[in-house]
């Protein structure tokens, strides 16, 4: 193992030792175990501060963007109002990133190909995405969440059902906090997360419960759980089932799956329907294995052969990610500097950096690396038109070994590795252009696809879901 990827497991390693020193899983408060609620974020900042850049692009919650949302708190009076869907089968609380295909509208990329093809009477519910929603949307009967969201911000704002932390809590919660400063240098105040998520839940869980009495589904089907307890909750106590799609990469070190030993998580959906059979085995998830269901993606059974005619170039493409983009990147600029490289080197953003790359990464605009900032071209297109491609950790990676392309993971911190692909030989790790120069001239690539991506994922789906809906 790389020294990069030792430091990766040690700070995930250090972390988990702390959360189990300082007892945070055993924390109740109004009943709630309030760790659960804000790990994954606490992490997440931890790693950002320790230099592996950000995520995606956020808000500022400064007084424009209270304005904003209180617009779109009144819009969504009379606009996808979701207080006045009607009653189905499945509810389902989709992505609120959507993107944008070639037949002109913003696609769900996990939940329209569902919809598409399977029959069973259905609600979407979306948050919005930067203070906007996507329009048009693929999805039919869609509904937004803004009078939720924006009903509880004002409901805080005017400080209204404020928890109160109990003292031994609160002396626990800064504690840990302190030791985690003190162990990773990073800023993180567990104390007044905390705070806001229980502040959180106070205030939109009744939202949520009169939303689910509104709709009575019998199964609600979401994107992401982790950021969602509240709705879970909800969902619970409703007595409505909650299964999860997979959205992206599952390993051990991904703080929203991952639950060993004695941590558990009590607002987890009741399943998970993953990529594949890989998926199932990766992490000691907070459920049952029985309840971990390898369905497939539709999305990329759909439309991975939408290319198959399109004509393979010398092209190494590179996919970005916020966390790792700043590496990534200058690392992309070295070897489209290298005269031993002549591939054609193009440079995919993720939706999260389109509005700040050129700030943030200002030398890509000095080269003549062909950056992709916008939803266009497809993903799908660049993968078929590349010969190989140059990753850390997005799911994207694994999606390129569905057109057969050499596969190179740049060895630098990241929120999570694909080290399963190197383990199995499906990818090479590089930490320089020399290795790179050498890899491209040596690499032939054989795996099983299947085992990532189950087959005839669509179908799998729609028959998962109805049987769930039975139960």
């Amino acid at each position: 193992m790389t020294t990069t990827n030792k430091q990766k497991h040690t700070i995930a390693d250090r972390f988990k030792s702390l959360e189990q020193e300082y007892s945070l899983f055993d924390i109740r408060i109004d009943s709630v175990p309030i760790w659960e609620r804000i790990r994954f974020h606490i992490y997440r900042q931890i790693k950002q501060q320790n230099g592996t850049g950000q995520a995606h692009t956020g808000v500022d919650n400064d007084w424009r963007d209270y304005i904003r949302g209180g617009g779109l708190f009144l819009k969504n009076l009379f606009i996808n109002n979701p207080y006045l869907a009607d009653q189905s089968d499945v509810l389902y609380l989709g992505h609120h990133r959507r993107k944008k295909q070639e037949d002109g509208h913003w696609w769900d990329l996990y939940c329209d190909p569902i919809h598409e093809a399977c029959d069973h009477e259905y609600v979407q519910f979306e948050r919005p995405h930067l203070l906007d929603h996507y329009r048009p949307a693929r999805t039919s009967n869609l509904r937004y969440l803004d009078l939720i969201e924006y009903g509880g911000t004002l409901q805080r704002l005017l400080g209204l059902h404020e928890p109160e932390i109990p003292q031994e809590a609160r002396s626990q919660l800064v504690a840990a906090g302190s030791a985690m400063e003190d162990q990773f240098d990073a800023d993180v105040d567990l104390l007044s997360q905390a705070t806001e998520a229980l502040h959180v839940r106070r205030t939109t869980l009744p939202l949520y419960r009169r939303l689910l009495e509104r709709v009575d589904p019998e199964l609600a089907v979401i994107v992401v759980s982790y950021g969602n307890e509240t709705f879970i909750e909800a969902c619970k106590r409703q007595n409505v089932r909650i299964a999860e799609l997979q959205h992206g990469v599952i390993n051990e070190n991904h703080l929203g799956y991952s639950y060993s030993g004695s941590r558990t998580k009590e607002m987890f959906p009741d399943y998970l329907l993953t990529f594949g059979e890989f998926w199932t085995d990766v992490v000691e998830f907070p459920i049952p294995d029985d309840q971990i269901i390898p369905v497939g993606y539709p999305y990329l059974e759909q439309f991975a052969n939408t290319y198959d005619n399109v004509e393979t170039k010398n092209q190494l493409l590179f996919i970005s990610q916020g966390l790792i983009g700043e590496q990534l990147s200058k690392f992309a600029v070295a070897v489209d500097q290298s005269p031993d490289i002549d591939h054609n080197i193009v440079y995919k953003l993720h939706p999260g950096e389109y509005d700040r790359w050129r700030t943030e990464y200002p030398w890509l605009a000095e080269t003549e690396i062909t950056v992709i900032d916008s939803s266009e071209p497809a993903l799908y297109r660049l993968f078929s038109e590349s010969s190989g491609q140059v990753g850390v950790y997005s799911t994207a990676v694994y999606e390129g070994l569905q057109f057969d392309l050499k596969t190179y993971l740049y060895d630098c911190p990241g929120e999570e590795t694909l080290q399963p692909l190197l383990d199995n030989g499906t990818a090479i790790l590089v930490s320089s252009v020399d290795q790179l120069v050498s890899a491209l001239k040596n690499h032939t690539t054989q795996f099983d696809r299947e085992q990532y991506f189950s087959p005839n994922a669509t179908s799998r789906m729609c028959d998962t879901l109805s049987d769930l809906k039975s139960k």
